[in-house]
């Protein structure tokens, strides 16, 4: 696919899942990221149009199973911004799903996914087919890109979609509850970002087995790969081990390289657990969660984050193709948000540089690589009534 041609898109709206084909503006749409040109230039895609009513989308599935790389426009911004997401195919049926700039102040994390795409694309086959959404919330990134020296920081210039709204990673439903687009509220009653509804449907259609959640952090000391500890519906562990593996061979190939991990204490007592989270627990024990985000009035940063709502496993006794395992949750913390380029020191800039590569190759080649590879649970295994049919969920085909 070549851009300023049609390419295909999934389109959450009004409830349903939408696929057609559409005419862009790349380079007006692009104009701000020239890294995404060379990642996606030469993505094969057949411009198809129709609409989908019922979930699983067969139609996705279809375009999924012919095991071929495409791009696709997942939905809209609140000012009319494509939201993107980028497939590639991998040597397994097993789904991984990277994210970026669910803030959009965080640019680091979204040039990490940028230059992701660059190597899916020049590299070799990965283990997990992937979808990456370099940016969630495009409309942020664009206003964080007006001020790259950090102007305003109290406010955190793009992080937040307006000065009252809710923080984006705060917005999920309640845990161990399933999305339902036909009444799209957090946990606290709150109207979930269009951008975020966005990616619940993506998770719901999609069914990553596991994902990439790409952030910053202007404390660099914190600096590193991170776990959620997986449970079932109710909130009972499954156990840590495997998680905090994954983290620590993710932390190692950064580090080995010379880069920055500080957060994962490497030298020390390696950890895989981000400094403000509960302590892992045995399995069959109750996982204590955090509920408390940034700072802010009226408690807006108060609300389930998408690594604890997606590592707890989902159980609909109303429509089960809402139910899932627990999905393995990997929290990027990178050094610094800027982008490389908005360092005036040249040094500082091509070192940040060799960062946002050796975050990207450690996704590629690790998190997407055959280690640590996700066992069936019985995190969702319940009695579902659909169209007054029981039926027991199992894994996916």
């Amino acid at each position: 696919m070549y851009y300023g041609k049609k390419i295909i898109f999934l389109l959450a709206s009004m409830g349903c899942l939408f696929v057609r084909a559409n005419q862009f503006d790349h380079a007006k749409i692009d104009s701000i990221k020239p890294t995404i040109s060379s990642a996606v230039s030469t993505l094969n895609a057949t411009p198809v149009s129709f609409a989908i009513y019922n979930r699983p989308s067969a139609i996705l599935k279809q375009q999924l199973s012919a095991r071929t790389a495409f791009a696709a426009e997942l939905g809209m911004s609140k000012q009319g911004k494509s939201i993107k997401g980028y497939y590639f195919p991998g040597t397994s049926n097993k789904r991984a799903l990277v994210i970026g700039g669910v803030h959009g102040s965080e640019l680091s994390g979204i040039q990490v996914a940028r230059k992701l795409l660059n190597m899916l694309q020049v590299g070799g086959s990965v283990y997990y087919s992937v979808m990456v959404i370099p940016c969630l919330f495009p409309d942020n990134e664009e206003i964080a890109i007006q001020f790259p020296d950090g102007v305003n920081k109290k406010y955190n210039t793009g992080r937040y979609s307006g000065k009252i709204a809710t923080d984006p990673n705060r917005q999920m439903p309640a845990l161990g509850h399933s999305f339902d687009d036909q009444n799209p509220f957090d946990c606290l009653g709150r109207p979930i970002e269009q951008e975020n509804q966005v990616l619940l449907q993506v998770i719901n259609e999609f069914k990553p087995d596991r994902i990439v959640n790409l952030h910053a952090i202007r404390d660099i000391t914190r600096a590193g790969i991170y776990a959620d500890p997986r449970t079932d519906s109710h909130g009972y562990a499954l156990g840590y081990e495997s998680d905090s593996s994954l983290v620590i061979e993710m932390a190692k190939f950064i580090y080995n390289a010379g880069g920055n991990v500080a957060g994962n204490k490497l030298d020390s007592e390696p950890t895989a657990l981000y400094y403000n989270d509960p302590p892992p627990v045995a399995a069959g024990s109750f996982q204590d969660r955090n509920l408390h985000g940034s700072s802010l009035p009226e408690d807006r940063g108060y609300g389930v984050s998408l690594g604890s709502w997606a590592s707890t496993a989902v159980c609909d006794s109303v429509d089960g193709l809402r139910s899932r395992p627990s999905v393995r949750l990997i929290t990027v913390e990178f050094p610094g948000y800027k982008r490389p380029e908005d360092y005036k020191d040249p040094e500082v800039s091509t070192y940040y540089e060799s960062m946002v590569t050796l975050y990207a190759d450690a996704i590629r080649s690790v998190f997407l690589g055959e280690f640590f590879i996700e066992e069936p649970t019985k995190g969702c295994d319940c009695v579902v009534k659909k169209q007054d049919t029981e039926t027991r969920l199992t894994d996916r085909e």
